[in-house]
């Protein structure tokens, strides 16, 4: 009997602790959810620096013939650039009032989307496309791993 009630003070504490800290994760979890379009936009506006970076080294190719993103037909030089200004221009979407409004499943899936269309573009205009392709979807994983603990840790 003298052991009880410390026992039900320790028990009390526990309880306590182990409340605060669920509250204090789905608190998070709700708050990825509000903030959702907020992570799409600035995921989106990631993924727009990589592909500029690729617009920039394409035109640049010319001088200084730099190995990593080499055309496999320079004929297509504007074709390829209209294609990743398009991506570019499609991702200017999720960050209008109109991307807000829609549900997270659809802004996933266009922005599923638009990645699938980058990954076919360099895979098929670069040489060693396949291997470029890797390494940007890689990159881009990174980045979205950063951006949602950064929701997180908020």
């Amino acid at each position: 009997m003298n052991y009880l009630i410390p026992a039900l003070i320790v028990v009390v504490v526990v309880i306590f602790f182990m409340y605060q800290n669920i509250n204090k994760i789905t608190a998070n979890i709700g708050m990825i959810d509000d903030n959702s379009f907020e992570i799409y936009a600035k995921y989106a506006r990631i993924i727009e620096k990589y592909i500029k970076e690729i617009q920039e080294i394409i035109d640049k190719n010319s001088v200084l013939n730099d190995e990593k993103y080499i055309l496999t037909n320079q004929d297509k030089k504007e074709d390829v650039n209209d294609k990743l200004f398009d991506i570019i221009r499609n991702l200017a979407f999720f960050e209008t009032v109109q991307a807000k409004n829609q549900d997270k499943k659809e802004i996933e899936s266009q922005l599923f989307d638009i990645l699938i269309s980058l990954d076919t573009i360099i895979k098929e205009n670069f040489k060693n496309g396949e291997k470029l392709a890797d390494e940007l979807r890689e990159n881009l994983k990174k980045e979205y791993e950063k951006l949602k603990n950064g929701y997180l840790k908020s």
